[in-house]
């Protein structure tokens, strides 16, 4: 239950190293785990609330990917401008 709280946590606040670590945690956990046989029923509930937080991350992902490219797409639209606009900065430090 930890880990899907820390999953949650961690994709709400944006913090990606922490989910990076999360997510590898729970590989590991879910590989170690499959080695031992048959779940038992309190297991699935958990592996259930694990998989919800892990899909709500993971839209959270997507969202903020999208988000960034939207961003990029637009510095790139307007990358004329950004450099005229910096251009424009330096001389005027040089005329200092």
């Amino acid at each position: 239950m930890s880990i899907a709280r820390n999953l949650l946590s961690a994709s709400q606040r944006g913090d990606w190293t922490l989910l990076e670590s999360v997510d590898r945690q729970l590989a590991e956990l879910l590989t170690r785990r499959t080695e031992w046989g048959q779940w038992s029923q309190q297991e699935m509930m958990a592996l259930a609330t694990v998989q919800r937080a892990h899909e709500q991350a993971r839209e959270r992902c997507i969202s903020e990917t999208q988000a960034v490219r939207a961003r990029l797409d637009q510095m790139h639209d307007h990358k004329t401008g950004f450099l005229a606009y910096a251009m424009n900065g330096e001389v005027a430090e040089e005329r200092v």
